[in-house]
């Protein structure tokens, strides 16, 4: 994951939404595991990895990021876990693993079928990896910026900061995923597909939680003459995408995969 994309204030102000689908993935989980080691891969500010301390108190539990400012964050809220800097693209731990939790991260990584194979074969036999991934890059809250991005020639180089286009579907199909988890000695799996109704008080919260994980990479790198424009035409264009409710607020509709399969 890209150093330079992640905040830890601004990820944090919807933390309770962005932890929901780290329960879900956890509960599936067989209930009878009893992992003795855990890595939580792509442990960001630590929201995840807390939830399997509190499961598997007496495990090893390591939670690995790639983000400093993530980790110091992590490190000031849960002191009694360990925390470490690396790259999940790079993930050699001297150690076999029973449990790999990858909530939110393995999707800002390519060519996947390698990474799972790479990921599998850290796992003791009968160790379980867990994954989930966000799956609305189809949806306006992105493709807004694909369309922005497009619209100016000198914002087009831009593109090249995302790891996806435009696209009228959903970015990853869980048939393909199931083809990858068997091919690489996964068994006993589990997939599903959920869309999260976030409800959000005004249109302009979309953008918020957008600036926190999807759109850091743009933000981080457009001319800063051009930023305050950029997010103006942004935020005029999720407002339409993104109707008040009759209430008056917003509903952010999040798809996330979820993939859980057993060495």
């Amino acid at each position: 994951m890209t150093k330079h994309i992640w905040n830890a204030d601004t990820y944090a102000k919807f933390l309770t939404a962005r932890t929901r689908p780290a329960r879900d993935l956890l509960a599936a989980v067989p209930q009878d595991a009893a992992p003795a080691v855990i890595y939580d891969l792509g442990c960001g500010p630590g929201n995840s990895t807390v939830l399997l301390q509190q499961r598997w108190p007496h495990a090893t539990i390591i939670g690995l990021d790639s983000s400093s400012t993530m980790l110091e964050a992590a490190r000031k809220d849960y002191p009694e876990i360990d925390f470490i800097e690396g790259n999940i693209e790079h993930f050699a731990p001297d150690e076999q693993i029973d449990l790999l939790f990858a909530n939110a991260s393995l999707h800002w990584l390519e060519d996947h079928p390698i990474l799972f194979s790479k990921l599998t074969q850290t796992l003791n036999p009968g160790g379980t990896l867990a994954v989930q991934m966000p799956n609305n890059f189809h949806l306006p809250a992105h493709q807004i910026t694909i369309d922005l991005l497009q619209s100016r020639e000198t914002w087009q180089p831009l593109l090249n900061t995302l790891q996806y286009g435009a696209l009228t579907a959903p970015r990853f199909e869980l048939a393909n995923y199931y083809d990858i988890l068997s091919n690489v000695g996964l068994t006993n799996i589990l997939l599903w597909e959920t869309t999260y109704y976030q409800e959000m008080p005004n249109s302009e919260a979309i953008f918020e939680w957008t600036k926190g994980t999807g759109l850091r990479p743009v933000l981080s790198a457009i001319d800063p003459a051009d930023k305050d424009e950029f997010i103006d035409l942004y935020l005029k264009a999720i407002d339409k995408a993104y109707p008040k409710q009759a209430n008056g607020k917003v509903l952010f509709p999040f798809r996330r995969v979820f993939m859980v399969g057993m060495r």
